[in-house]
């Protein structure tokens, strides 16, 4: 279920290689989105070999994975995807508050449903996989998932939805990007309310991702339009345009983009 590790066996790997492209088309139509990128990456290589590689070859099992997450007009998700998701959230003894007057079942077919629609990789949003899951990926993985779907050039939008595990490093990939516009590292689903994870605010470094943004943010003729921070990163309250924070790195890139939320 995780891309961390060898994942797959040698002779499982050697055996999905050699169908065919139809064969492994079918077969990814099974899985929730995010999770043929999982399956793409351990297909080509332990999410820890990608680490620093944004050239790694890619497989041909791995690339037909890839290309078979293509937009979809039938209504999305299925019903099976989104009571799993919130029988999970139902067991938990830790998830975030749901949003005054939203109801989770609903709200999942909306958020997951304009993730499905996206053309490709324009979107990639952890909240189709089961926050068990989400939560155990780390940076190795998310570098090697941005870097497997070609991210620099290909996404716009990223959500880590309840990846608390991931530090920052991971975001690599996205260096230089000028096509991603919206970047949420709250870490919740958009029907959750942030400040209800004051005490599970994930791992999420600041010193981490400031620069990588900044680099974003750098890069002419960008397409950043709107982020979301982690909640834990803005202890103050925001007034308009005006900022109550302390002076640091984050007040920088402030300036540089004044439209954090």
């Amino acid at each position: 279920r995780t891309c961390r590790g060898v994942g797959v066996g040698d002779s499982v790997k050697s055996m999905i290689n050699d169908l065919s492209t139809d064969n492994l088309i079918a077969i990814a139509e099974f899985l929730p989105k995010t999770s043929r990128v999982l399956l793409a990456v351990a297909m080509t290589a332990p999410s820890s070999a990608w680490r620093g590689r944004q050239d790694q070859p890619i497989s041909k099992a791995s690339k037909a994975i890839i290309s078979s997450a293509k937009p979809v007009d039938r209504p999305v998700p299925g019903p099976s995807l989104i009571e799993g998701l919130c029988a999970e959230n139902e067991e938990s003894n830790n998830q975030a508050k749901l949003k005054h007057g939203m109801i989770l079942g609903d709200e999942l077919k909306l958020q997951i449903g304009e993730y499905y629609a996206a053309k490709n990789w324009g979107i990639l949003d952890f909240v189709d996989v089961e926050k068990s899951l989400a939560s155990r990926l780390n940076d190795s993985d998310l570098f090697a998932i941005l870097a497997c779907i070609d991210a620099k050039k290909n996404l716009k939008r990223l959500s880590l939805t309840h990846c608390f595990n991931i530090v920052g490093h991971g975001l690599e990939p996205l260096r230089g990007s000028v096509i991603l516009k919206q970047l949420d590292l709250s870490l919740v689903r958009q029907c959750e309310d942030p400040r209800s994870l004051k005490n599970d605010a994930g791992l999420i470094s600041q010193e981490e991702v400031v620069p990588i943004l900044d680099d974003i943010l750098s890069a002419g003729g960008n397409a950043f339009r709107r982020m979301k921070f982690p909640w834990k990163w803005i202890p103050y309250e925001q007034s308009g345009c005006e900022w109550r924070g302390p002076v640091d790195e984050l007040y920088e890139l402030y300036k540089k983009y004044n439209g954090v939320e």
